[in-house]
């Protein structure tokens, strides 16, 4: 073929071989190769398609039960907890609980509320509740980490009810589901197997819940009527059965156990988050078989044990009932604290027959202590504008022991205003008032006067005065008898301000019996100006302020340098001879302000009686100013 000059040669031209080929060779070869191609790809096609056909006798299942096909992991329940002393239900879940019936839905509390890298966690019997943390943490093979997700969350609360039986099949807990029946989580676990869902029967004894397919056919498992009718109560599952349990993952088991020598019938189902349990022997308040959930919470820490406790050190926590300290948990008692009073957490936690303990450390101004508290006694929510309350061990352990020695006969109250703590020893015991019934008397005569409108006479005024700072006990009988009515006066005034354990006697003002935190708690009144005119408080401090030196015994002749003292002694000898003394006041300083009430009785002598109240007073003052 001659070229022709001045033109490129067709492209194809370029790629044919040295040798001759016809045009009639190169579409032969073309076709064959195409069709090569189009029967290779046809093939591949083929095998994809038969590949995605499904088989006929496949089971899908819905509910969630795939989870556990294949494990074969056992676990022994090796924790052996038990509730210990009863514990309440947490004010964080108390919302949540009484709004779900939890009496009927979670049962008796097993633990305190106790916080955790997850958030705030309380078990009960039938489950437990979680509130989560803003930023929870995880840590690996966490047993409750897998179930906060597939909780189900109260949308008024944030509470979250942990699905604790899943934790249970997962690690095929060996615990058994009730006391003297032989089936426990692993032999659950296998019944949730979804070979066995069965078709829907056409008829049944309850109600067929589709939970999956087999052979493209609805396939699931029958709920027993009487276990229908209790998932469906309002106050088992108030959000509804399908939020609450869940679908079905098992039929109805028959099993037996035997309770008190005698066979139980019993039918037990799990559903996704839950399992019910009917016993046919025993029946409930209604006359009906009795039905419940299964003691997840009981299973779970016999499985598992309890998750560790994540606190703060230095974090403040606050006494909420009555409480021991002790050296150790369940050892020795160091002090003992009421409600309100302030501790600080120290990091260290420890659990002992189910009861969580806290070590503590508290401080009063001079000194700080440490021991352990139960957890049932402690909130970390503060209490509030209250003042905290304690024995005298709380403040000072030596005085503790000092008055101990001395038993019953003596009593003391001490109120530190400035940090606004109560310590006592014996606070509720009545003693003999002798000359401090003056006090009472005073303020009951500047009631009274302020109620007729006018202001003392001068001969009034002589009275209070020479009663006060002269203690003259023939002033005190005058206003006693001739102005404020006596015994009845007193009482009127005392019940009228809130004032109790102050009893007046009509006979002898000198024999009122009154208890240390009475005569605390109306000098208390008295320094906060919530009684009498401000004027009339005025009178009564400079009075108290300036007391003869011979009647300043305790209080008075023990108030450090640079304090002031407004105060008032006591003292006679009783109907059987023996002395009782008593010294109270208001201790004021510009760092420090305290009201102290020490009494005493059954002293051989004046002196003695003196000398304690010297003793308590010195060294109260010496740990507070």
């Amino acid at each position: 073929m001659q070229k022709q000059q001045g033109t490129q040669p067709p492209v194809a031209e370029k790629w044919l071989p040295s040798f001759f080929i016809s045009k009639n060779a190169l579409i032969l070869l073309a076709v064959f190769v195409v069709s090569a191609l189009f029967l290779s790809s046809g093939v591949a096609i083929t095998r994809l398609h038969r590949s995605a056909i499904p088989d006929v006798n496949q089971t899908i299942a819905l509910n969630g039960a795939n989870s556990w096909q294949g494990d074969r992991r056992v676990t022994a329940p090796a924790f052996p907890f038990s509730s210990g002393q009863p514990v309440s239900v947490a004010p964080l879940f108390a919302a949540y609980y009484a709004a779900h019936s939890g009496a009927q839905s979670l049962g008796q509390p097993l633990t305190v509320a106790f916080p955790t890298g997850k958030g705030w966690l309380q078990f009960f019997m039938s489950g437990a509740l979680l509130l989560p943390a803003p930023q929870p943490i995880y840590s690996a093979g966490d047993p409750l980490a897998a179930l906060i997700d597939s909780g189900t969350s109260d949308p008024q609360t944030g509470v979250v009810r942990l699905p604790l039986l899943q934790a249970l099949l997962t690690a095929g807990s060996q615990e058994t589901i009730i006391d003297g029946a032989q089936l426990s989580y692993v032999d659950l676990r296998k019944a949730t197997n979804p070979a066995g869902m069965q078709f829907a029967p056409t008829k049944a004894q309850g109600v067929f819940i589709r939970v999956g397919t087999r052979a493209g056919k609805d396939a699931g498992y029958v709920i027993p009527t009487p276990i229908w009718n209790y998932i469906n109560r309002a106050d088992i599952a108030p959000g509804g059965w399908r939020v609450d349990f869940g679908l079905p993952l098992t039929s109805a088991i028959a099993l037996t156990a035997s309770k008190n020598g005698s066979v139980h019938h019993l039918l037990v189902q799990l559903f996704l988050r839950d399992g019910v349990i009917l016993d046919q022997n025993t029946l409930d308040a209604t006359g009906q078989p009795l039905l419940q959930r299964l003691d997840t919470g009981l299973a779970y820490l016999h499985t598992f044990g309890l998750p560790p406790v994540e606190v703060n050190a230095q974090e403040p926590v606050w006494t909420q009932s009555k409480v021991t300290i002790l050296n150790a948990p369940a050892g020795q008692p160091l002090a003992h604290l009421q409600s309100a009073f302030p501790l600080s957490l120290l990091g260290d936690t420890t659990w002992q027959g189910g009861m969580l303990w806290y070590h503590v450390q508290w401080t009063v101004p001079k000194q700080s202590y440490s021991g352990w508290a139960a957890a049932t006694a402690l909130t970390f929510t503060a209490p509030g504008h209250v003042a905290a309350r304690a024995s005298i061990d709380a403040l000072s352990p030596a005085l503790s022991a000092y008055l101990s020695d001395i038993g019953g006969n003596v009593d003391l109250v001490v109120y530190d205003i400035t940090h606004q703590r109560y310590y006592t020893y014996n606070p509720g015991a009545q003693f003999i008032t002798g000359s401090s019934m003056k006090v009472a008397i005073m303020l009951t005569f500047f009631n009274m006067i302020e109620q007729q409108g006018r202001e003392p006479t001068d001969d009034e005024m002589n009275l209070l005065q020479t009663m006060i700072e002269n203690s003259n006990n023939d002033s005190a009988s005058a206003l006693y008898y001739g102005e404020i009515g006596g015994a009845g006066g007193v009482a009127s005034y005392a019940q009228s301000i809130g004032i109790t354990g102050l009893n007046p006697d009509p006979d002898a003002w000198g024999y009122s019996v009154i208890t240390p935190l009475a005569m605390v708690n109306l000098l208390t009144l008295l320094y906060e100006g919530k009684i009498l005119t401000a004027s009339h408080r005025r009178l009564a401090f400079y009075w108290m302020e300036h007391i003869e030196p011979d009647q300043q015994v305790g209080v008075g002749d023990t108030a450090p340098a640079g304090t002031t003292a407004a105060m008032k002694d006591g003292w006679l000898p009783g109907p059987d001879g023996l002395w009782a003394m008593n010294s109270s006041g208001i201790v004021m300083s510009k760092q420090e302000t305290y009201i102290i009430s020490v009494y005493t009785r059954e002293q051989n002598s004046l002196a003695d009686g003196q000398a304690i109240a010297r003793h308590v007073c010195r060294t109260v003052a010496s740990l507070l100013v």
